[in-house]
């Protein structure tokens, strides 16, 4: 499956460990949005660095990640990061910063932004599938992070009753 899509949303993380959850939790509530079709909203989960890999083509100009990032701010902060403020280094995953390799490697190519939001718990190995009310509060921002990110007004997005089926679930 390769993802055609000229702007790629992706939510990245794992619901099962609290805030780990949120990237994966706002691409749900992005995709109850009636967005253009070159847009397209994806829960990747924890597969996200397998998406950036191999599932992008030439018709992809933008994405935007949205994950769960600490930088020691107040939990449920949201902050716009750049590829050049993430730091070169061996992949691991999104969580310890080191997905920025294959996105440094990517972003003469395509427009990358990660939307961050600091986590107030990540409760791995423990399971508990809901977010924090502090991250939980976070997401209607991020959504109008994501919203100016595409150019599209948020206060007159359409937003369905169900979701929007050209939306992809991955998953953890």
């Amino acid at each position: 499956m390769i993802l055609e899509a000229e702007t790629l949303v992706v939510g990245c993380g794992n619901i099962l460990f609290q805030d780990d959850g949120f990237g994966p939790r706002v691409a749900q509530e992005l995709s109850k949005y009636e967005l253009p079709p070159d847009i397209r909203v994806i829960d990747a989960g924890t597969g996200a660095p397998h998406l950036i890999f191999t599932l992008l083509d030439e018709t992809c100009k933008k994405l935007i990640i949205l994950d769960c990032i600490s930088w020691g701010a107040a939990p449920g902060t949201l902050r716009k990061f750049s590829v050049d403020e993430l730091p070169k280094g061996k992949f691991v995953d999104a969580h310890n910063w080191t997905l920025s390799e294959p996105l440094h490697g990517l972003k003469d190519k395509i427009d990358i932004v990660v939307i961050g939001c600091q986590p107030a718990r990540v409760s791995e190995p423990d399971i508990v599938m809901e977010l924090t009310p502090e991250v939980e509060q976070a997401i209607p921002g991020a959504i109008e992070m994501v919203m100016e990110e595409l150019g599209i007004d948020y206060g007159t997005v359409r937003q369905a009753e169900e979701p929007i089926r050209r939306s992809a679930q991955g998953g953890a």
